[in-house]
This record gives C-alpha cells, structure tokens and sequence, in this order.
C-alpha cells in the first residue's frame, strides 16, 4: 500500500492508526525513512549489517513513512530494495507514505519506483469545506474535554476557519489553537472581524500562494 499526498493531510496519522490496529494481531513495525537511514549507518559503522538485515526483515507489516527522504542515498536504497523483495517473498504486507507518487520521486533508483508502483496506489485528496469543519469541530471537542474548557465557537468561526485556511490540516489546526488561545484570554469566543485580525498572517500567506 503506498499512500501520497502533500504535507499535513495526515499521512503520519493514518500510518500509525494502521500500525495500532494490525499490531494487536502481528508483529507490526512502524518508521520513519530517517530513523531507517539512522539504524542503518549505525550498523555499517559498528559492522552489524546482519543483526539489521534480521531486525528489518522479521515483521509480518512493515510501516515506512516519507520514504522521499531517501533519494540520492545509494546505499541505503540498495538496502531498503533488499529489505522489500525480503519482506514480500516471506510474504510480509508494506504501507509507505510519500508526498508525491512513485513515479515523481527523484533520485530513487527505477527499480524501487516500480517495486512501490505495483501495489496499490492511494492519493489522499485535501477535504473539502463540510469535512475541514467536521475536523475542527473535533479537534475542538477534543481540547474541551481535555482541559475542562467551557466556551464555545460558533459555526460561523468553523466555517470562516475552514474556508480561509486550506492550505493543510495541520496549518488549519494550528488556526484554531490561535482562536483557542484568544478565547482562552479574554474569556469570551471572538467575532468574524476578531478572527481576521488573529489570522492576519495565515489569510494573507494563502491569499499569496
């Protein structure tokens, strides 16, 4: 399974949910391209290629996220097209994370691209206005409980924040712990036009791109 899309969509967030699910049945490893490219060096220093070789090799779900970060490192993408053919033979399943698809990555070995092209190919497509509110309204719920917070935000500030800040999730998220933030202080939850000014820089960078 090879999952793509630009930054902040929730790639990480998806590779994780499906490391916690599969986990409790088989063995499961979960990580990122550079703490691969780490434990690989490491064990090209301390001449240990073998114990990394097994350690790689063992799991029944391998869960490798922003494999991008790998291009132009030959040797490592030699050994990561090892670790592939190793785990597919012995019949283990692999989900990776990129944000473009296989065959935009630069600087990464042809054989890989294809290796990663013949399974299922997935582009997580940024949410339109209904979902980006519904996430919020989430996220919003979920700080309240969390720190016992009693006010509110009307639906009007969902749909402004929704609409004005579409760039990513996370950068949506980020609007919103803002709002949070002004709430916080001044007790009360802010207008339209106090929302404007709280995200002034945010609505004038996306009015840019």
């Amino acid at each position: 399974l090879f999952i793509y899309s630009p930054v902040g969509m929730g790639k990480t967030h998806l590779l994780n949910a499906i490391g916690l699910e599969v986990g409790t049945t088989k063995k499961a490893m979960f990580i990122s391209s550079e703490s691969f490219m780490y434990h690989f060096v490491k064990s090209i220093k301390s001449n240990e290629m073998v114990k990394f070789k097994d350690f790689f090799r063992k799991a029944n779900v391998f869960i490798i996220d922003d494999i991008q970060f790998v291009n132009g490192k030959e040797g490592m993408q030699e050994e990561f097209f090892h670790t592939f053919n190793a785990l597919i033979e012995k019949g283990s399943q692999i989900v990776i994370s990129s944000d473009r698809p296989p065959s935009e990555l630069d600087r990464i070995q042809e054989r890989i691209k294809s290796r990663m092209s013949g399974g299922l190919v997935i582009d997580i497509q940024p949410p339109d206005l209904d979902l980006r509110v519904k996430i919020l309204k989430n996220k919003f719920n979920e700080i309240k409980i969390n720190f016992k917070e009693s006010y509110d935000l009307s639906e009007e500030v969902f749909r402004f924040l929704a609409s004005e800040v579409t760039s990513s999730i996370r950068e949506m998220v980020g609007a919103l712990n803002r709002i949070l933030a002004f709430s916080k202080i001044n007790t009360k939850s802010p207008n339209i036009y106090e929302c404007k000014k709280i995200l002034k820089d945010f609505i004038n960078s996306n009015n840019k791109q």
